[in-house]
């Protein structure tokens, strides 16, 4: 049996059929069965969804084969299953909280050595008590006496039992004892292999931040609002389907020819067998028109559709020419303008309704800065535009719970594929950056933190081999 107190998650109800004497137990990721264990059983069952409670005091009523059925129950509940950690078993330090059907208490004993905590591990404050939680773990650990968060200081690095003990003068060596074995179980503490971190270290090849990301991007592992669920209809009007023009000069593009487009494009297959990141670029600079057919092929506002409640889409949407999550179109383009005839150089945001530029604040100074980036980031010459994507991350916050930033990465995959198609089958030079400096953007182009947020870059510039005219 547990060492802890035990009780049923938040929410959980226990049924039982006087009928046929079944047993069932009802959660948040469905039922479980837990047999014809009449009465007695569902007594036992009612006291944890009602507990904390230990262990031992569920046992009394029930007969041999009773409690037989109640430990093979505990243990297809793992999944919600709370394990309470008490000082002289009355009060509460801290709770081990199940977060997903895969949840199951680890097995086995503490070990008897050096151990440190999971390096995924983490602290942060949730209604208005300090929890842990790590990507790797199918728990959270509510520290429910503040005196238990001084046990993960030490952990951070290989610790016994005893140094634990001279280290927590505020505990006693059996509550220390507790939380470190409540920690074992709920997945947070991991043996010391030789001088290494072993089974506490990260996978190899993630980082903290990407193993936290993944791990909150995906459906089913965590107690939380997934999904199209609309979490701040209630609070707040959606963000608009086009962001509002931005003050300044504008510069009204030229609206390409898309028929003879077609009749004059290479084929699709030509295009995808062909394209490669192009890091050099012609004597000629890239023109205006060039840069305005290429928006507009790529990147325009086709059409706006209003909302229409009644098919549960409470929020106008636009058509462009790449896909988007829930239509939303949160993406940006702003550029800095390095070289482009018929065009000053400067900053600029794309109107992708009106087919317009918007002349930005920002002097030489913001230009240069946002080229060099461009510039170090292919090893190749200075480009002809160096073009920034922002996320109005609102956009997809307002209707998808959780994972909405891992949506605006995938739409910037999807436009900074489309933008390079485009290029390649306009014969321009064009490349993908990797990777960037969130500040430099945010800071030349006015973006507001947390608002919209840079996501991504493309490189353009005349296509290297150009001739002089």
């Amino acid at each position: 049996m547990s060492p802890f107190l035990l009780s049923l998650a938040p929410g959980t109800t226990v049924q039982h059929d006087d009928a046929q004497g079944l047993v069932t137990v009802r959660h948040r990721w469905g039922s479980t069965p837990a047999g014809p264990g009449g009465r007695p059983l569902a007594d036992a069952l009612t006291a944890l969804a009602q507990g904390p409670v230990a262990p031992d005091a569920l046992t009394g009523p029930l007969a041999e084969t009773g409690l037989a059925l109640l430990l093979h129950c505990l243990d297809q509940l793992g999944h919600t299953l709370c394990h309470h950690a008490t000082a002289a078993g009355t009060r509460p330090l801290a709770t081990a909280v199940p977060l997903a059907p895969e949840a199951a208490p680890r097995p086995g004993p503490l070990p008897p050595g050096a151990v440190t905590l999971d390096h995924a591990a983490h602290l942060r404050p949730l209604d208005g008590t300090l929890v842990a939680e790590s990507p790797r773990s199918r728990f959270r650990v509510r520290l429910d006496d503040p005196r238990t968060a001084v046990v993960f200081a030490p952990l951070a690095g290989p610790t016994t039992r005893q140094e634990l003990f001279a280290a927590l003068p505020d505990l006693t060596e059996e509550e220390v004892t507790d939380l470190l074995t409540l920690l074992h179980v709920a997945g947070f503490l991991h043996p010391v292999d030789g001088d290494g971190p072993g089974a506490a270290a990260l996978p190899a090849g993630w980082s903290f931040h990407e193993l936290l990301a993944h791990d909150g991007s995906r459906a089913g592992l965590r107690d939380r609002l997934y999904g199209p669920v609309f979490p701040l209809r209630g609070t707040e009007a959606p963000a608009p389907p086009v962001a509002p023009a931005r003050p300044g000069r504008t510069i009204t593009l030229r609206r390409p020819d898309l028929d003879e487009a077609r009749r004059k494009d290479r084929t699709f297959t030509d295009v995808l067998e062909s394209r490669t990141s192009a890091r050099a670029y012609g004597e000629n600079p890239l023109t205006v028109d060039e840069l305005a057919a290429w928006l507009y092929r790529a990147a325009r506002v086709r059409t706006v559709l209003d909302a229409q409640p009644e098919d549960d889409r409470p929020y106008a949407i636009t058509s462009r020419p790449y896909p988007s999550a829930g239509s939303a179109y949160e993406l940006e383009l702003y550029l800095a303008v390095h070289r482009c005839a018929g065009l000053g150089r400067g900053l600029y945001h794309y109107d992708a309704l009106a087919h317009a530029l918007t002349a930005l604040p920002g002097g030489p100074a913001e230009v240069d800065a946002l080229v060099r980036e461009g510039t170090a980031a292919t090893g190749g010459p200075p480009p002809d535009v160096h073009v920034t994507v922002a996320s109005r991350i609102k956009r997809l916050s307002w209707k998808y719970a959780a994972h909405a930033y891992a949506l605006t990465l995938k739409n910037t995959g999807v436009l900074l594929q489309t933008l390079h198609l485009v290029a390649t089958a306009m014969g321009l030079s064009g490349c993908i950056l990797g990777g960037g400096d969130g500040e430099t953007p945010a800071r030349a182009f006015g973006l507001r933190p947390h608002t919209e947020i840079p996501v991504g870059a493309f490189v353009l510039g005349s296509a290297a081999g150009r001739p002089l005219r």
